[in-house]
């Protein structure tokens, strides 16, 4: 979604609101695997002394793959996006924020680009998620594996003596 900012741009304190559903199909990728529609965002543009800010409230809800048991489940994510809007140096690159188009910012660029870095690399279940049976593949989750652990031949003689000990009594 465009943005005019032609209202604000030489005006200190002025405002523009937004309250839409941006697109954030694009937002996927690592654990995401896609963001269920309708999500919401609402904020302003400000001018606060010249300097142009972005601030927004995004609320949705991500459909992703746990990192632990690979099993898909539903995350609900509020993210609080804040962004600066430049018109670029004069070398035409910009070095910090967002660039104008013309007098207009595009609200899902910054929502998607910030909505993807926020998110953390590493998503699970439940905090708590025992993950996959690293031989059988076996959810750990849903109970124990058939396996039988393996003792660290680092360890065998310390196992021998747990064995020994359990003898006697």
């Amino acid at each position: 979604m465009l943005i005019d900012l032609r209202e604000i741009i030489n005006i200190p304190g002025g405002r523009v609101r937004f309250d839409y559903e941006p697109d954030l199909s694009d937002a996927v990728g690592g654990s995401i695997v896609h963001v269920e529609k309708p999500a919401h965002a609402v904020g302003q543009v400000a001018n606060n002394a010249g300097v142009l800010t972005f601030s927004a409230e995004v609320d949705a809800v991500c459909i992703c793959v746990c990192a632990r048991c690979l099993t898909e489940f539903s995350l609900p994510v509020h993210k609080l996006i804040s962004a600066y809007i430049t018109k670029g140096g004069e070398d035409g690159e910009n070095h910090e924020g967002y660039l104008l188009q013309g007098d207009m910012v595009d609200a899902d660029e910054i929502i998607i680009t910030e909505f993807v870095l926020d998110m953390e690399d590493t998503l699970l279940c439940s905090p708590d998620c025992a993950g996959l049976c690293e031989k059988c593949g076996a959810d750990l989750n849903k109970g124990p594996c058939e396996c039988k652990t393996e003792v660290d031949p680092r360890f065998a003689a310390l196992q021998q003596l747990l064995d020994n000990d359990e003898e006697v009594f």
